[in-house]
């Protein structure tokens, strides 16, 4: 749900209205429809989910990760991420 609000946030931006589909999302009357209203419901409680977790990165970074072919894999973390890690499983 959360691409298909960046795509409409895309074309609401870059071009004009003309009207609306009759369909799931605005009736004949050129109205929201209930599927509408709970579209924008998901689409709110997903871009809050966003937020959190970008918060919930903030205060407790995720570990690092590299890969090359001279070294093999290394992984590092912070003091925070592992504070985090080892008190969410």
């Amino acid at each position: 749900m959360l691409t298909l609000q960046s795509w409409l946030s895309f074309y609401e931006k870059n071009y004009v209205c003309v009207g609306r589909v009759v369909g799931r999302f605005y009736g004949e009357d050129g109205l929201p429809t209930p599927a509408l209203t709970q579209a924008e419901a998901v689409i709110t409680k997903g871009l809050e989910a966003n937020q959190q977790e970008l918060e919930e990165k903030q205060t407790f970074p995720p570990c690092n990760a590299e890969w090359s072919s001279a070294r093999g894999s290394r992984l590092w973390c912070s003091q925070k991420s592992l504070k985090h890690a080892c008190c969410t499983h």
